[in-house]
């Protein structure tokens, strides 16, 4: 049986849930949540990483090193096999390296830097184990 895989980004919004359907196709269980507030036209938009999703895990896949350290402060991971990446999609930082993408919207970013960059950084634990 797979594990059961909770991916985790900062909003809940872009990187963890595309790792979860990338995932998901792969045959696993998957959840996706975020671990900081973000307030949007003053509706809550996060989707926030609970201790059930934590309890539920075999595996958490978390985007970036900081985000690691804030979902510890709230939850403990014992037992837990913790993967960490550094996966960022923010344009500001993402242009630095890619100028070429300067001025693109968020969607030119995600498809030719960010979502290439989660499926390569995953690729090499497949099979995920517990």
């Amino acid at each position: 049986m797979k594990p059961k895989v909770l991916c985790v980004c900062a909003k809940g919004i872009n990187r963890s849930r595309y790792l979860a359907h990338y995932l998901r196709e792969k045959g696993y269980e998957t959840r996706w949540g975020g671990v900081e507030p973000q307030l949007w036209f003053g509706k809550d938009i996060t989707l926030y990483t609970k201790k059930e999703d934590i309890d539920w895990a075999d595996v958490i896949v978390i985007v970036r090193p900081r985000l690691k350290t804030i979902l510890e402060g709230k939850f403990p991971l014992d037992g837990k096999n913790v993967i960490v990446f550094d996966i960022t999609d923010n344009p500001d930082i993402i242009v630095k390296t890619h100028p070429e993408l300067e001025g693109q919207p968020k969607k030119v970013f995600n498809e030719k830097i960010t979502y290439p960059a989660l499926r390569n950084a995953i690729d090499p634990y497949l099979p995920l184990e517990k």
